[in-house]
This record gives C-alpha cells, sequence and structure tokens, in this order.
C-alpha cells in the first residue's frame, strides 16, 4: 500500500519516513502552495514521491540541517521544483560546508556524513518569518540554525527535535531518551526547549516519533515548568 499522509490538524498533514515510527516529514497547505518540512534520510526519496504524488510544492522547509532531516532535501527540490528554505546559521554550511554540527562523535561522523547531494538555499529564515501561515521562530541548540514554526491560533507547534514520543497515543507519551551529544550545544538546545514548552502548545507535531496533545507532558519533559492548566493530561 503506498504510504500516504494523515491530516492531524488544519492543513497540517503527517507522512512516515522510514525507520517507521522515528521519522516523518510534515506536508503544509500554505496559500501559494504546499509546503513540505524536512527531508529526512538520503534514500527516502521514493517514500517522499509516493507522498507528494499529485501535490503543488513550492517551498521545502528545514528544520535544521543535519543529515537525517535534509538528506534528501536536494533530491526533493528537484524532483519538485520547491525552493529550499532554511535557518540562517545553517544555510551556509548546508550549501557548501560541514554540517556535522553535534557534540559527540557519534553524530559527527554517522548523521554528519549523510547529506552528500547540495544545492543552494534559496530562502534564509530569521525569526518571525513566515511558512505556510506559520511563524519561524529561532531555537538554536540542536543546530546552529534550528527552527520551530509556530500557529498561535490553534497552538500548533512543529518541531524538528525535542522530547520524542514513541507511543501512537498522542494523550499518553512515552519517551526515548537520546545522547545529549546529538546537539551542537546542549545547554543551549535545552534553552531553547523550555521556550517552546512555555508556549504551552495544544499539539505538538515533531519528526521524530509521535504528535503529542498531552503538551503538559511535553513541555515537562522538554524542561519548561509552565502552569497547569484546567483538564490538561
Amino acid at each position: 500500500m503506498a504510504p500516504r499522509f494523515r491530516e492531524i490538524a488544519d492543513g497540517v498533514h503527517l507522512g512516515a519516513l522510514l525507520p517507521a515510527g522515528l521519522l516523518h516529514t510534515v506536508l503544509l497547505e500554505g496559500p501559494d502552495g504546499d509546503v513540505v518540512v524536512d527531508a529526512g534520510l538520503p534514500w527516502s526519496g521514493r517514500r517522499l514521491a509516493a507522498l507528494l504524488r499529485g501535490r503543488d510544492v513550492a517551498e521545502h522547509a528545514v528544520t535544521h540541517a543535519h543529515g537525517d532531516h535534509v538528506g534528501a532535501s536536494a533530491w526533493l527540490c528537484r524532483h519538485t521544483g520547491a525552493r529550499l528554505a532554511m535557518g540562517e546559521a545553517d544555510a551556509s554550511r548546508f550549501e557548501d560546508g560541514r554540517i556535522d554540527t553535534h557534540a559527540g562523535a557519534f553524530g559527527r561522523v554517522v548523521l554528519g556524513s549523510l547529506a552528500r547531494e547540495r544545492r543552494p538555499v534559496d530562502r534564509r529564515l530569521r525569526e518571525g518569518d513566515r511558512v505556510a501561515g506559520f511563524e519561524v521562530l529561532t531555537v538554536p541548540g540542536h543546530s546552529p540554525g534550528t527552527l520551530a514554526l509556530w500557529r498561535a491560533d490553534d497552538r500548533v507547534l512543529v518541531v524538528g527535535d525535542g522530547p520524542v514520543n514513541v507511543s501512537t497515543d498522542p494523550a499518553a507519551p512515552r519517551w526515548l531518551p537520546l545522547p545529549r551529544g546529538l546537539h551542537h550545544d546542549p545547554a543551549g538546545a535545552d534553552a531553547s526547549r523550555r521556550r517552546l514548552g512555555a508556549l504551552s502548545p495544544a499539539l505538538v507535531v515533531a519528526m521524530h516519533g509521535f504528535p503529542v496533545t498531552a503538551t503538559h507532558r511535553w513541555a515537562e519533559a522538554a524542561g519548561a515548568h509552565v502552569p497547569r492548566r484546567p483538564g490538561r493530561a
């Protein structure tokens, strides 16, 4: 059966990449065409092609330039004609430099070598820019140019990396511990996650793991201490 996107919020569609359950792409419906957020590993092209069949992809936005998120980015832009957008602090590294921005050796050796194909970045994203109706938030630490996308109207937050929920029940998350050495700046990543948790999102959509609606628990896992709202899990 061909892979398909699943709509999880208004105009927000989640598509499973491989390895199943641990890696996703997100499609956002925008006024000027669809925006695909992150492209997974270098061998994700065939699955992305099936997911995107019949879609009008105007832009490919990247949460951060690590190999498991931009491995197929150049292929996706070439296949769809989409413009490439990513954080200003990651753009030059992606175009012609090294993207092994991990504090630990495993990330530098394994993930840093995955995005072999590069292409020019068409739009360098900054705090406050807009992507398909979402506000760009600069949240450095996991990489120098990590971004999150925030839609305040319905409190939907799209992130590249964060606490990884391995439960398919969004109201009962279970967290997968990951090495802190995967971050470029672990202390900076902690501060950025606290900022995101303090937003009190209603839905968190991450590229790793499954969506979370028990977002007070997500905020706690991210290190944010926010007041619990009545009726929240």
